[in-house]
């Protein structure tokens, strides 16, 4: 692949707007681009998005194949952008547009090595899979599963960007808490409240404890929101938080819902706290790690050898995507690594331009070698 061939289709569907919910229209292109090249289409609706796009061609003698994974959604865009976040700005090597980095460059990257693999009347059994809803609840990907789309997937290679340099092997897992706390009202011009429980105030000793909650390596855990007070003058009586708990790989969500109700009891706070999962209309992502001899890791190391003269360093990504749904609960062994960029899901978002060349021509190879083996 060449730049000539990236710089437009980059161009392109960064044109295209695709924020969460909204990716029925660069779904339409990317099928019709793939459709041109020969390759069987499927379009698999997701309900309250945007459809995703299975697209394949098939042959040869080997069971299962290889995905090529990618999402087209993309953030809403946020305040600060010094152009337009849907058209896309050609800066020496870099482009600036919403989408740019995460995920539309390794988006483009998969469809030219797809075209090229088409090109070359490839026999080997390749799945492309371009879904919607990546950004919110992993809809697109939490259908193709439930509906045994990817049946028979041997292994899997993923555009997230990780600049090249780098490719994930494992990713931490992710939950969110609602956490309700319960205190008892009093009039708030009182001296003496002894008999009143402030609930906004016990919530605030639970944020400021927050630091000492014991978390496995690559733990972490924040306060999303916090929601309680009056109007009145009266002692508040009720308070809400919502707590992300991102869970280190060798974690599990149900210890990790206990860990935090039993910490929360320790602390003897004055008033009654309910601890349980924040509901989502998707399951929450469990951590995972893939072997260090799967063959597909194998085959991605050969081919960035031999695309760029060196081997990506292994590590564990930094937050939770679909390549958790995909190791957890599809069971396809899955490597991710896409473009180099900066400024995802804020404003001013680039993706190098040599780089996204650099990736369509590791998939390509990765693909080959992989399907060949």
């Amino acid at each position: 692949m060449k730049l000539s061939q990236v710089k437009p289709l980059l161009g392109k569907l960064i044109s295209i707007p695709s924020v969460t919910g909204n990716e029925h229209e660069i779904a339409a292109y990317v099928s019709d681009f793939l459709s041109d090249y020969g390759l069987k289409i499927e379009t698999v609706e997701v309900p309250g998005c945007g459809p995703s796009i299975l697209a394949s061609f098939r042959g040869g003698f080997r069971e299962g194949g290889l995905l090529l994974y990618g999402h087209l959604d993309t953030v809403e865009p946020t305040k600060g952008w010094r152009c337009s976040p849907f058209k896309p700005v050609v800066e020496g090597s870099r482009v600036y547009g919403l989408g740019a980095c995460d995920m539309k460059a390794g988006v483009a990257a998969i469809l030219l090595a797809a075209g090229r693999l088409a090109e070359a009347d490839f026999k080997g059994n390749l799945t492309v899979a371009l879904v919607s809803d990546e950004e919110l609840y992993s809809r697109g990907c939490d259908t193709l599963i439930r509906l045994r789309k990817l049946k028979g997937v041997q292994a899997a290679v993923s555009a997230e960007p990780t600049g090249l340099d780098f490719m994930d092997i494992a990713r931490r897992g992710r939950v969110v808490y609602d956490i309700s706390i319960q205190g008892s009202s009093a009039h708030a011009a009182l001296l003496d409240k002894r008999h009143a429980s402030n609930a906004v105030r016990e919530a605030a000793k639970l944020i400021l404890a927050l630091d000492k909650l014991p978390l496995d390596a690559g733990g972490s855990v924040s306060v999303l929101s916090v929601n309680g007070g009056t109007d009145f003058l009266t002692v508040p009586d009720s308070c809400k938080l919502v707590l992300d708990r991102h869970l280190g790989v060798d974690e599990k969500v149900e210890e990790a819902l206990s860990q935090v109700r039993t910490f929360i009891e320790n602390l003897h706070l004055r008033a009654r706290f309910q601890v349980k999962l924040f509901k989502r209309p998707t399951p929450y992502m469990k951590p995972y790690r893939i072997g260090e001899n799967e063959p597909i890791l194998q085959a991605v190391e050969q081919a960035c050898l031999r695309v760029r003269g060196k081997i990506p360093r292994k590590r564990i990504g930094l937050s939770v995507g679909d390549e958790n749904y995909l190791v957890g609960r599809a069971g396809i062994p899955t490597v991710t690594l896409g473009p180099r960029g900066g400024n995802e899901h804020g404003a001013n978002e680039y993706v190098e331009l040599p780089s996204v060349v650099e990736a369509a021509n590791i998939y390509l190879t990765a693909s080959t070698i992989f399907l060949k083996t």
